[in-house]
């Protein structure tokens, strides 16, 4: 029997969490699940601490993989408005369980101290870690 692979943004955000992998600075895969909503035809939602290291990874430009079929993805971060929206879509979603992390967010981080961001599906088209490595003339192995 064929499981069924999850591919569109809507079947992506009917799951519990969305499985992201992002590159650190060093190239190294760094995977995270995170609480995601729908945002439009072709976009998905996520919170997360403003000062978080996936936020800083994601404002650094880092390539963004989506899922287990590696859908690549752009991030674009939210104004405070369309945050607030986001965690309205979080509550509708997930129910008292959201309102208590959302409640323990602001507690730990303040008001402003989460953000919104809309990941936009197929539209990392360049490469994840940009060119390819070469070495110069003055790399040994040892």
């Amino acid at each position: 029997m064929r499981v069924p692979t999850r591919t569109g943004a809507g079947q992506l955000a009917e799951a519990r969490r969305l499985l992201m992998t992002t590159y650190g600075p060093d190239g190294a895969p760094v995977t995270e699940r995170r609480w995601v909503i729908r945002d439009g035809a072709s976009a998905l939602g996520i919170l997360m601490p403003t000062a978080s290291p996936l936020a800083g990874r994601l404002r650094a430009g880092s390539g963004i993989l989506i899922g287990a079929a590696a859908l690549r993805a752009r991030a674009a971060f939210l104004d405070e408005e369309s945050t607030v929206g986001y965690r309205t879509a979080l509550i509708d979603k997930y129910g008292l369980t959201a309102v208590v992390m959302l409640a323990r967010a602001r507690l730990r981080h303040g008001p402003a101290g989460t953000v919104g961001v809309r990941l936009v599906l197929g539209a990392g088209d360049r490469g994840l870690m940009g060119r390819a490595w070469q070495p110069d003339w003055s790399y040994s192995v040892n």
